[in-house]
C-alpha cells in the first residue's frame, strides 16, 4: 500500500513539474534578450523590407549604394565654369526624391537616413503613401518641412523607423526628463549634416535648433503645418511640455519633424503624444 501511494506522488510530480514545460516547447515559445548594439537607420536599410497592405509581394527599403554611403563623397557639381547660369530655388526640386541625411559631426556622427520624399501628388491623393512602414517623407515646399516616422516597424525594435535615430537619442525610451532632454538638445546643436538627393549632394547644414512641442501644440502642428511660426510663438498647452528652441525663420532653414513619446500611462498612444522640430541652417549649396 506504501508503495502504491509512491507511484502515485511519483506521477503527480512528473505532470505538474514537467507538463508546462513540454507545452511551452511545443508551442514555440521563448523569450529572446535583444542585442543592446544600436543600429541606425542608415545602417538597417539594407536589411529593412516594408509590405504593401493590399500585395502579397513585399517591396525592400531602398538602398543606399556604396558610393553615396558617405554623403561627402557625393557627385557635386564643378562652379569654375566659364559662363555660370543662375541657380534655380534648390528648394522646389525636393519632391519625389531619394533623399539621404547623414550627420557628420556631433553626439550623432557616421548616423543618417534615407527616405523617400513623397510627390505633390500626396497632397491630393494621400492614399497610404505614408504608411509607416513604407520608408517615405512628407515635404511643405513653403517652409521646407519635412515630417518622418519614428519608432519601430511592426514593434520590432531592431527595426527602426526613418527618423527614430534622432528620436532615441533626445529621448531614450521615453525615461528621460526634461532637464536631460534639453541638455541632450543642447549637445546636438552645431552638429554638421549633409543633405543628398538622388545620390547628389543638395546643401551642407548645421543643427541650429530644436523644440519639443506641448502634446496641444504638437496636435495643432500635424493639422495646421503651414501654421509653424505662429505654432511657435504661441507655445499653446502645458509650459513643463514644452521644451528647447529654435530660432525664427530665414530663407536658408530646413525643418525635420517627427514624434516623441508621452506618458507611459497612455500605453500605446504615448508613441505619437509630442512632436519635435529640428532646425537645420544651410552653410552652401551644391545644387
Amino acid at each position: 500500500m506504501i508503495f502504491s501511494n509512491l507511484q502515485l506522488l511519483h506521477k503527480k510530480f512528473l505532470v505538474t513539474i514537467l507538463l508546462p514545460i513540454l507545452l511551452v516547447t511545443l508551442s514555440g515559445c521563448y523569450f529572446p534578450t535583444p542585442s543592446p548594439v544600436y543600429k541606425s537607420p542608415l545602417q538597417l536599410v539594407d536589411t529593412i523590407s516594408t509590405r504593401e497592405p493590399s500585395a502579397p509581394q513585399s517591396t525592400p527599403s531602398p538602398n543606399l549604394d556604396d558610393h553615396i554611403t558617405d554623403p561627402t563623397t557625393a557627385v557635386i557639381p564643378n562652379f569654375n565654369t566659364a559662363t555660370p547660369t543662375q541657380t534655380p530655388d534648390p528648394f522646389t526640386n525636393l519632391y519625389d526624391c531619394q533623399m539621404q541625411i547623414q550627420f557628420l559631426s556631433g553626439p550623432l556622427e557616421n548616423k543618417g537616413t534615407a527616405f523617400k520624399v513623397l510627390g505633390k501628388d500626396y497632397f491630393w491623393d494621400k492614399g497610404d503613401k505614408f504608411e509607416i512602414g513604407k520608408g517615405t517623407g512628407i515635404y511643405y515646399e513653403s517652409s521646407h518641412y519635412f515630417i518622418l516616422h519614428s519608432s519601430f516597424l511592426n514593434g520590432n525594435i531592431f527595426r527602426d523607423l526613418e527618423a527614430e535615430f534622432v528620436r532615441r537619442y533626445l529621448e531614450n525610451w521615453g525615461w528621460l526628463d526634461n532637464a536631460t532632454i534639453q541638455e541632450n538638445i543642447d549637445e546636438l546643436i552645431g552638429s554638421e549634416v549633409m543633405w543628398v538627393c538622388d545620390g547628389i549632394t543638395l546643401f551642407s547644414s548645421y543643427v541650429d535648433g530644436v523644440v519639443r512641442l506641448s502634446h496641444e501644440a504638437s496636435t495643432r502642428l500635424w493639422l495646421e503645418p503651414g501654421n509653424i511660426p505662429d505654432i511657435l510663438q504661441s507655445r499653446e498647452g502645458d509650459q513643463s511640455e514644452w521644451i528647447g528652441e529654435i530660432p525664427e525663420y530665414d530663407q536658408d532653414q530646413i525643418l525635420l519633424g517627427f514624434c516623441g513619446w508621452g506618458p507611459f500611462s497612455l500605453g500605446e498612444e504615448r508613441f505619437t503624444y509630442y512632436r519635435y522640430l529640428v532646425s537645420f541652417d544651410v552653410l552652401e549649396h551644391y545644387q
